[in-house]
């Protein structure tokens, strides 16, 4: 298990003041000779300057025209013209205060040992020579230096020079075509780090949206130019964008690495999605609430596919972005909020060569923890997560089961069980230049089986996913054809199944069924790795937590004061009565209507309601007045058959929400 580390050494610390003394160009090598696993390991808390040095404003003008908040943090309330135009323009822009040594200071002393800087470099670099302005490099290096003299790692990354789309403002957006600009630009960076020691980190680029062969070209672009530079970037932990920084993506075999032994791999962690970036008016799934076993089951064995894939190959991964919406447009329970940063942050220190930094919008943007204009949390229960890290570790403790398998053969064949909506994970077959040209499902007898596959247009434009659907036989098996065309209202369409995945397998309607294998079927005999992981979480620390409590024992000594103390502890009855409180707010949230569609009142539409609906008009299962109503389209006061349809086309995109809504 990964300890959480924050020892200074008095040596380095001595080592650091000289260097400070000698103009912050660090040569001290407390770091140097770390492996890339131990450097993430030791980095320990992250933490994000986020929506200030990568503020822009999208115009390519030198010294950076764009938008500016108000006090408020509002957007695009006027610009900023060249002549009122200072080297602090960028990092207020958005509505954050100037950054600041004692801010630095602040959130170190809250338990932070890593930040990363983002920034975007092309607002204030010249659009022609590709030239950065020399006050606002030797700006972004005295906010490093902030963080150095605390003996902080810090990452410097190319932020909003891409936009994830496709806007000419955005230079990096032009894929390959932005090359050569990206050679100048960080050719000039990195010289400028270059003697800083291995507690500074180079990253790529952030989010970029590449093709899997763009992207390769880039991060290997990227690390001959940084080694090419010489110095303390000779064996600089650089960290390299994922695809679009995006786990599932970037586990996958089309995605390859540059031969160097000081690199990491970055991956953002915003899952689900639907409770951590989605708000209230979201169209594409929303919750409010996070927490429960299997949601937190879900995050470690996510952590468990990161270590197998990377780290226990000696590659570590940064989760350079985590964290919920905290705004009133986001909706967010408070105690989902605080358990989705404890147990990813738990998790991420539990996880040898894998670290987590918290994207943290401060004063100005959708995610605001830390107030820097006060320089104390917004709200104190945040501030105690990373509290109790500091002072305890993490309080989990993973145990892996990990098994590779390779063979060679025309088809793969999973083995399932338990749950009857099934992920299969398309990574072990990608780059072998194969296709799928068939799914067979093995399991008890039952109609209504169906895919829901990853998938583009023929023309390489996105298309999120499309869907095949089959019967099952008589002999409990159904063969689904990947024939590349879907059958939907508007006549075929033709689609691209993708390997960068997962198919997900579905009991559409009917009784409940279970799958006992999956069968891929390829169009050629390939031989691949399949890893089946398996994750037992301990909790660890109870220990440390409860020596406070036998430090109550001492107040406990005299018994007749225990008396006392426990009447305090049945006053945390009534505390736990607001908790009991908490079960009829719940028991209130129905109350508001439930969106159509929504059977099993998760707060989104997905087949999980198909199977509610299915599981109530059989007879298993009751559901609420409010339940109901959401799916009662006929207005027969009961669930029927073609209610279960009519979810069914929204899933597959067959009808709109707006067509379902008008039924309700």
């Amino acid at each position: 298990m990964k300890k959480f580390q924050k020892v200074i050494s008095a040596v380095t610390a001595a080592v650091m003041t000289c260097s400070m003394a000698a103009g912050s160009m660090f040569t001290s090598v407390n770091a140097a000779d770390k492996t890339a696993i131990e450097i993430v390991n030791d980095m320990g808390l992250g933490w994000n300057l986020g929506n200030t040095f990568d503020c822009s404003g999208g115009s390519e003008t030198y010294f950076g025209l764009g938008w500016v908040a108000d006090e408020n943090g509002n957007m695009g309330t006027g610009w900023i013209d060249k002549a009122s135009w200072d080297i602090t323009s960028t990092e207020t822009m958005w509505g954050n205060p100037v950054t600041t040594k004692a801010m630095i200071d602040a959130v170190h002393a809250e338990g932070f040992n890593s930040i990363r800087i983002p920034v975007t470099w092309f607002e204030n670099s010249d659009p022609d020579t590709y030239d950065i302005d020399d006050a606002y490099l030797a700006r972004v290096k005295e906010v490093v230096d902030y963080a150095y003299a605390n003996d902080m790692y810090v990452i410097v990354n190319m932020h909003w020079d891409c936009s994830g789309g496709n806007n000419s403002k955005y230079w990096l957006d032009a894929g390959m075509d932005a090359l050569p600009r990206y050679k100048t630009m960080w050719t000039e960076i990195a010289n400028y780090f270059k003697d800083y020691d291995n507690h500074l980190v180079l990253e790529s680029m952030n989010e970029v949206p590449f093709d899997y062969s763009t992207l390769n070209t880039f991060n290997q672009t990227f690390v001959d130019i940084v080694r090419g530079t010489g110095s303390g970037n000779a064996d600089r932990l650089l960290l390299l964008a994922g695809a679009n920084d995006d786990l599932t993506k970037t586990c996958n075999p089309e995605y390859k690495l540059p031969d160097d032994k000081m690199i990491a791999v970055s991956i953002h962690y915003y899952y689900p999605s639907i409770f951590a970036v989605a708000t209230k008016d979201s169209t594409w799934g929303y919750t409010d609430k996070w927490g429960t076993d299997s949601e937190k089951q879900n995050v470690y064995d996510l952590f468990a596919k990161m270590k197998a894939y990377y780290a226990d190959e000696g590659i570590p991964v940064i989760l350079g972005e985590y964290g919920v919406v905290t705004n009133e447009n986001g909706g967010k329970d408070h105690d989902s909020i605080v358990s989705y940063l404890n147990t990813i942050a738990s998790s991420a220190l539990a996880t040898d060569g894998v670290t987590a930094f918290l994207w943290d919008a401060g004063n100005a943007g959708d995610m605001q923890y830390y107030d820097r204009k006060n320089l104390t949390w917004f709200n104190q229960d945040y501030a105690d997560v990373y509290k109790n890290l500091r002072e305890n570790g993490t309080s989990i403790e993973f145990e892996y089961d990990i098994k590779k398998t390779t063979e060679t053969s025309d088809r793969a064949t999973v083995t399932l069980s338990g749950d009857p909506d099934y992920s299969i994970d398309l990574a072990p077959y990608a780059g072998k230049g194969i296709t799928i040209k068939q799914v067979i499902l093995k399991g008890e007898a039952g109609g209504g089986w169906g895919l829901s596959l990853p998938a583009t247009n023929p023309d390489g434009s996105n298309r999120s996913w499309t869907s095949e659907a089959g019967q099952t036989g008589a002999d409990g098996t159904v063969t689904i054809d990947i024939d590349g065309i879907f059958e939907g209202d508007n006549g075929s369409e033709e689609y691209v199944l993708s390997l960068a995945g997962n198919i997900g397998i579905s009991h559409w309607w009917g009784d409940g069924q279970t799958l006992e294998s999956v069968t891929l079927v390829f169009d050629k005999e390939i031989t691949y790795t399949s890893t089946d992981v398996s994750v037992t979480v301990k909790e660890k620390q109870q220990t440390p937590t409860e020596e406070p409590t036998t430090e109550e024992q001492p107040t406990e000594e005299p018994t007749t004061e225990e008396q006392p103390t426990e009447e305090p502890t049945t006053e945390e009855q009534p505390t736990e009565e607001p908790t009991a409180e908490e079960q009829p707010t719940e028991s209130t949230a129905p109350e508001k209507a439930l969106k159509p569609g929504d059977a099993d009142g998760s707060g989104k539409v997905d087949i999980l309601d198909v199977i509610t609906v299915n599981q109530a008009l059989l007879g298993k299962e009751k559901l609420t007045d409010e339940q109901l109503a959401a799916i009662d389209f006929n207005r027969n006061g009961k669930p029927d058959a073609s209610e279960s349809l009519a979810i069914m086309k929204l899933i597959v995109g067959l009808i709109t929400e707006d067509e379902l809504a008008a039924n309700a």
